[in-house]
Formats: C-alpha cells, structure tokens, sequence
C-alpha cells in the first residue's frame, strides 16, 4: 500500500530542488498580407485591331481622293496690297494660241489676234491678263481645251456652277456668274517679258469691253 509520507531526509543533506512546471509554447503569430487588387487592363482585341486600321485606310483614301477637289472649289479670295508678276517672254503665247496659266499670279495670259472674235467683239489684238477667279463665287476657273459648246471647242468653264466664258477675252456665255472674267493690267517690257499687277485692289471688272482691253505686243 503506498503511503503519501515523504522520506526524511537525512541532517546536512541538501535540499532536492523541486521539478519546474513544464513551460507551455508560446503561440505562433502568422501575419498575412492583404492582396492589392490589379487595375483591370484594357486588351485591344485582334477584331478591334483589324477594323481600327480597316477604317483608317479607308478614311485615308477619301481624303486622297475628295482633299484635293475641296481645295480647287472652295472660294478664294486676293486680299492685300497689289503684287508685281513679271512673266518671261518664252512663257508668251503667239497670237491665237491657247491661254497659259500663270499659277504665281492666279490669272490666264491670252494672246488675241486682231479683228473680230467668234463671239462678235471687236478686238485690236493683243496681250489680255484673265483673273482665275470666277465673278459668281470665287472658284478657280480652269481653261478647257477638250470642251465643245456652241460648235466651238475650247472654253474657260468654271467647275462649281458651269459658268463659261470665251478664249478671246474671257466673255460670259452660259451659267450665273453676274459678269465676264476680271482682268489684271499689264505692261510690255524693253526686254518684251510683261509686268502683270495682281490683286484685288487693281484687279479690273470683265465687261463685254474686255477684248478691246488688250495690249499691243510684238515680239
């Protein structure tokens, strides 16, 4: 039978240290990061791609196409001080001959043989300056060698509304604008190259009178 009585222990002995309580583990601390959300990103799809540069070729080709017809209509106006255009004698057309464009100063250089037009004015003959512009709205008037009217083939015909005017002098004939082609006066050099002055303000109003308006040139 066991007994709960301790032995003695014995005088002078040392004394039995006592058992430590068992230590308990400390618990263990798990610290988890919160997850910071992806911005969601925007994926250009194969379909959005193809029709992007679909539609973008197609656009680029308009403008190719319609860009430059815009420009040659719009209205155009000369602002601004007179301005000087001297034209070389080379560049002269012979009596008769189709008119030549003299971009640099938007305007058609006629040369008209003496005597009466096809149109029934009276001429003297000689060196004429035609103004580009259309009196009706401002177009850029172009000269038309391949157009036939009136039995007669070679016409300045305005491409916005149809105006038509004559070679020899720039005479309206059909469509609304209110009056003949303007001129621009001109001077014979001693070299025989001409001095055109441009521009609105010097820029004369085409009447019937135009091919009477020309200048005399012998070259």
């Amino acid at each position: 039978m066991e007994s709960n009585t301790e032995e003695p222990q014995p005088e002078g002995a040392p004394a039995q240290p006592e058992p430590a309580a068992a230590e308990q583990p400390a618990a263990a601390t798990v610290d988890t990061p919160v997850a910071t959300p992806v911005p969601k990103r925007h994926v250009l799809t194969r379909r959005l791609f193809i029709l992007g540069g679909f539609w973008t070729t197609i656009g680029l080709a308009m403008v190719g196409l319609i860009g430059p017809s815009l420009d040659f209509f719009y209205p155009r106006k000369v602002t601004g001080a007179a301005r000087d255009v001297f034209v070389s004698k080379d560049l002269i057309p012979g009596p008769g001959d189709e008119p030549v464009a003299i971009p640099e100063g938007r305007f058609f250089l006629l040369n008209l043989e003496p005597g009466v037009t096809p149109n029934g004015e009276e001429t003297p003959g000689g060196l004429l300056a035609l103004w580009r512009k259309c009196p009706h709205l401002g177009c850029t008037v172009p000269w038309r060698a391949d157009f036939t009217f009136l039995g007669r083939t070679g016409w300045f015909r305005c491409p916005c509304h149809g105006s038509t005017y004559t070679k020899e002098g720039g005479i309206l004939v059909a469509g609304p604008a209110p009056r003949p082609m303007d001129v621009f006066p001109l001077e014979v050099q001693d070299d025989n190259s001409i001095k055109v002055s441009t521009g609105l303000t010097v820029a004369e109003k085409g009447g019937p009178e135009n091919p009477s308006k020309t200048v005399p040139y012998d070259a």
